[in-house]
């Protein structure tokens, strides 16, 4: 037969469907046992795995699966293709006499559903062929169940759902194999297997499928097994119902109570025995009671004083109590804040660094940008002092050329003008000679009229005017020469006033570009010792400040940590104080040597998320467990404590915790939530068992509502714990809803820490904070520094270029205006007047001064004769007079200055070719010099413009 066929009845099976193993007497599962003892009553029940669900069960409306009808292929008693059907929707059995096809119907179904051909009344497969002589040899016989999901309606109705149809069908062969199909598709049988189960069809125990004869076998079953490898009623209805999974509990509680109760019957013989003992000693004893009885009393008074002592020191607790607490709270609320403070500190600290990376990297491309942008304005101060130069040199120059040219069209029309202005002067001097005649003759008409009155004085005054006339024309005639040589003489000596003036200013522009050179140069002098200080200090605080921040980082990382262990210690040494006098007691033991195989109480090997402290301080009473290392360690505390009389205590020994080893790895848990056994971090992988032990396969939960999806799940039944404590236990039983336990485990493993290692920890962590402060304020001071030499070192730099650039320029405008004081000192020398000419031009100059003045002395006094006669007469006859003499004066005086621009025309008409030429040649070489300077400026200013182009770029990057 094919080896997927079903050999029914299949071995027996616990309610979970695994196989049963027969029972053994390892002992290390005896050992197991005994450890399993020390359970508590409800982690005996949670280890009850859940109930099998009923199979084929449905809420109502919910879609279930039905067979429609059978199609049978040559099977058995039918000949070619025959269908069975359709079936009722609640097709549950078949009844009917003796041949109506009962059997065919029930064995189409057990072969489709894999079973051996002896289960189905058949040697071997091939006999299911249909055999008849209208249809003797035919090679194969099949059979389909046909399956389809609906949903009950009321009475006989149903809804088929859409797509929910498939069969299922079986070949068997004459050479007796067969073949499993799936709605056509050959498959394995595990693959029918699997989607029968999927649909709720129990092919594990063969109960959805009950013959005639198994109902009879039912019936005639023993009451009870006979041992535990028979099978009874009992052990039959057990396995359908699933309350075979309690008999290891019973059996466990069983033995327990076998166990106290020989433990009771032992306590009761030693009850008995002391009772003779006790009764033997009942005369002592009455003494003994007297005696007990006065030191009673004794110890009754004692103890009123000790109460009233007692009394008053618990006030004293109470307030110092109260006073702790809120100590604890305020060192709580600053621990929090120190840790929030902290975090953010690193948080910020590292977002500065990070800033500080993208700065440093901005920093050093400024700087480059910086350099290169110094170069250009240094650059551009160059060109623009050039062009600055330039544009002053030609507004000189340009002032120059127009002076020269005006001088040049003034020298130029010197002799039309002067000859215009001789003959303008010549007939305007015969004119007024003319009229000077008439007003004369007038002024003698007016003093004949008067000569009667002023006759004597008339007289004496025309003599004086004769006189003075001769007088006056000599007076003319030495002013005109007079003038004449002063004019020659200024002319002469123009051009070297002029070459004079020019050197003067050239002395003092030089005088300025050489002071500003000096000023400069010691500049650079003191820059070039200043700039190397400044950067032998900023690199020295930078190299300070670079180690500074180092050590900063270092001493900020062992304060964090010795912060830390700080508050862990402190924690450890608050927990240890409030522990109790056993666990005291014990890890004394354990520190004298006495006895060495204490690991400790359960809670303190472990650390867990401060997230599931609540759940594992609700859920897991063994926390408070000490944990040893052998049962025989564990014996030797419990007589150390009994002798002592300190207390009792519940211990772990490892060496019986292996067992649970094996269960340790991790498992598939419902919506994937972690076992609660997995958060626990250890620094001893060897206790771990033990946690496993107190924990098992605790599930976390968010909230209650998943913790109630995730315990009762349809093939398990798993222990949940939610974050607030609430537990659901496997037996279903919910706990929890007051008051939230916490703190049973911390979030760290900490050491035993004894006050006077907290006091040197916390010695230690004030010194470094001490550091840590000094270091912050150093670095301040030196960041402040760094900040000020830095602008201070690029500014005497961009100087220090500046004017080394500025250097040849002022030098080599030194060295041209000490060029051009040559030229001009050459051309004062080459103006310079001849000294015999200028001596004789000055000698004849005075010569014809003196003429003058003795001349002018003369008429002078003749003059004021002249003046006098003319008061008295005028005094005499003012009004009549006085009308016709302003007229004669104004001519006399118009006439002096005809003669004077006669004079002066005649000077320039001698001197105007020689100038003439000195102002053609002036006028070309300002010309020269001026257009070599405007090329100068015309590249100096390209150049300019090159250099903005390439600083703007630079300003837009």
């Amino acid at each position: 037969d094919s080896e997927d066929e079903l050999d029914v009845p299949p071995p027996q099976t616990n309610s979970n469907g695994q196989e049963e193993a027969p029972p053994t007497t390892d002992p290390c599962q005896e050992e197991a046992a005994e450890a399993v003892d020390t359970r508590s009553l409800d982690e005996i029940l949670g280890s009850i795995p859940p109930p099998p669900p009923p199979a084929m069960t449905n809420e109502p409306g919910a879609p279930r699966l039905m067979i429609t009808h059978l199609v049978n292929r040559n099977f058995k008693s039918y000949a070619g293709e025959q269908i069975l059907g359709p079936f009722h929707k609640r097709f549950s059995c078949i009844i009917g006499p003796n041949g109506s096809g009962k059997s065919n119907v029930i064995d189409s179904m057990l072969f489709v559903f894999g079973y051996r051909a002896q289960k189905i009344r058949s040697k071997k497969l091939s006999v299911l062929i249909h055999s008849s002589d209208q249809h003797k040899d035919l090679q194969s016989c099949t059979v389909e169940v046909h399956f389809q999901k609906i949903i009950d309606k009321e009475g006989d109705d149903y809804e088929v759902i859409p797509s929910s149809s498939f069969y299922v069908s079986r070949t068997a062969n004459k050479d007796n194999s067969s073949a499993y199909y799936i709605s056509g598709k050959k498959a394995t049988f595990k693959e029918v297997g699997a989607l029968l189960r999927s649909h709720g069809i129990d092919l594990d125990h063969n109960r959805f499928l009950i013959l005639q004869g198994e109902v009879e076998q039912i019936a005639m079953m023993k009451p009870k097994g006979q041992n535990e490898h028979d099978e009874g009623m009992l052990e039959y209805l057990e396995d359908i119902i699933g309350s075979c999974r309690l008999k290891e509990p019973i059996q466990t509680l069983a033995r327990r109570i076998e166990l106290l109760n020989e433990q009771r019957g032992e306590k009761l013989n030693r009850v008995k025995l002391v009772e003779k003992e006790k009764n033997a000693l009942e005369g002592e004893k009455n003494k003994a009671v007297e005696f007990l009885n006065l030191e009673n009393d004794i110890f009754k008074h004692k103890s009123r004083l000790y109460q009233y002592y007692v009394h008053d020191l618990h006030k004293h607790v109470v307030e110092k109590e109260q006073e702790k607490q809120k100590i604890l709270d305020d060192t709580k609320e600053l621990t929090e804040k120190t840790a929030k403070i902290t975090q953010e500190m690193e948080n910020m600290n590292q977002e500065l660094k990070n800033v500080e990376k993208k700065q440093n990297k901005i920093n050093k491309y400024i700087e480059t940008q910086k350099e290169k942008f110094t170069q250009l304005d240094l650059q551009d101060v160059e060109v623009r002092e050039k062009i600055k130069h330039s544009k002053s040199k030609n507004k000189t120059l340009q002032k120059q050329l127009e002076k020269d040219r005006k001088k040049l069209e003034e020298v130029r029309s010197v002799p039309a003008n002067s000859e215009n202005a001789i003959a303008e002067a010549t007939s305007r001097k015969d004119g007024l000679e003319k009229e000077k005649t008439k007003e004369e003759e007038k002024l003698k008409e007016v003093m004949e009229s008067l000569k009667e009155e002023t006759s004597g004085l008339q007289q004496d005054k025309e003599t004086k005017e004769k006189e003075l006339m001769e007088l006056s024309k000599a007076v003319n005639e030495t002013r005109s020469r007079m003038d004449l040589a002063q004019s020659e003489l200024d002319i002469y000596l123009s051009r070297h006033k002029t070459a004079v003036t020019n050197l003067n200013a050239a002395k003092q522009t030089l005088q300025t570009t050489t002071e500003t050179l000096q000023e400069r140069r010691a500049a650079i002098k003191d820059l070039e010792v200043q700039i190397p200080q400044k950067e032998q200090e900023l690199n020295k605080d930078q190299a300070e400040l670079e180690q500074l921040v180092k050590t900063d980082n270092e001493t900020r990382e062992v304060v964090r940590e010795l912060r830390q262990k700080v508050d862990e210690a402190k924690s450890s040494l608050s927990s240890n104080r409030s522990r109790g006098k056993v666990l005291d007691a014990l890890m004394q033991l354990k520190k004298s040597g006495r006895i060495p195989g204490i690991y400790g109480r359960l809670g303190d090997l472990g650390a867990i998320d401060e997230k599931y402290d609540v759940a594992i301080s609700s859920c897991c009473g063994a926390l408070d467990n000490i944990v040893v290392d052998t049962i025989d360690t564990a014996q030797k505390c419990v007589t150390f404590l009994k002798e002592q009389n300190i207390g009792v205590a519940t211990f772990i020994g490892l060496d019986k915790m292996k067992v649970w080893e094996k269960n340790m790895a991790p498992i598939r848990t419902p919506e994937d939530s972690p076992r609660l056994f997995d958060m626990v971090r250890v620094n001893d992988e060897g206790v771990k068992p033990a946690f496993y032990f107190a924990l098992r396969d605790t599930l976390v939960a968010q909230d209650m509502e998943q913790a109630t999806r995730m315990a009762f799940q349809r093939d398990k039944r798993w222990r949940v714990v939610t974050l607030k404590g609430q537990i659901i236990e496997m037996a279903g039983t919910m706990t929890g809803g007051g008051r939230v336990l916490k703190g049973r485990m911390g979030s760290s493993i900490g050491a035993e820490v004894s006050q006077v290692e907290l006091d040197r920890m916390e010695s230690k962590l004030n010194e470094n904070a001490s550091k840590l402060q000094g270091c912050q304020e150093r670095r301040m001071q030196l960041e402040e520094s760094i900040q000020r030499l830095r602008p201070q070192l690029r500014e005497m730099k961009n100087t220090l270029e500046k004017y080394s650039k500025s250097m040849s320029s002022l030098a080599d405008q030194e060295t041209h205006l000490k060029l051009q004081m040559k030229e001009l000192e050459a051309n004062v020398l080459a103006a310079a007047p001849d000294k015999a000419k200028q001596k004789q031009l000055e000698k004849s100059l005075e010569a014809f001064k003196k003429d003058y003045e003795s001349a002018s002395g003369k008429a002078g006094k003749v003059e004021n004769e002249v003046k006098r006669l003319h008061n008295l007469i005028v005094d005499i006859n003012s009004h009549k007079l006085k009308a016709q003499q302003d007229k004669l004066d104004k001519v006399n005086k118009e006439l002096d200055d005809c003669s004077s621009i006669i004079t002066k025309a005649k000077v320039a008409i001698k001197t105007a070719d020689r100038n003439l030429k000195k102002c053609e040649e002036g006028v070309a070489r300002v010309q020269g010099e001026l257009l070599e300077n405007e090329k100068l400026m015309v590249e100096l200013t390209e150049q300019l413009k090159k250099l903005e182009d390439k600083a703007g770029e630079i300003m837009k990057t």
